[in-house]
């Protein structure tokens, strides 16, 4: 699961048969403090999410899971984050030498 903002809804007149009933939201990934990272991307949406909101999103044989019988997607959004509470790791412990 990755974390991403929501940017934008696309809309596509012609889809799959299967796919005209899937929101489709366009994807900022980002990383734990929240910046950008990688490439945009476009995303079925299960969850209801709307422009501005932070969603973990699966990618792969994944994303087609929640579908029956499964769609051809390759990312879907999954959950909307309500908080992220990261707090980086301090400076690792070095055994002294000996």
């Amino acid at each position: 699961m990755y974390l991403a903002k929501v940017i934008g809804n696309v809309t596509a007149r012609m889809r799959l048969p299967g796919l005209d009933a899937q929101k489709l939201l366009m994807l900022q990934p980002v990383d734990f403090l929240l910046q950008p990272i990688r490439f945009t991307l476009i995303a079925a949406d299960v969850t209801g999410a709307g422009a501005g909101s932070l969603v973990a999103f699966v990618e792969g044989r994944e994303a087609a899971n929640p579908f029956d019988p499964p769609l051809p997607i390759d990312a879907c959004v999954v959950a909307i984050i309500d908080d992220v509470d990261y707090r980086p790791a301090e400076a690792p412990i070095v055994a002294p030498e000996m």
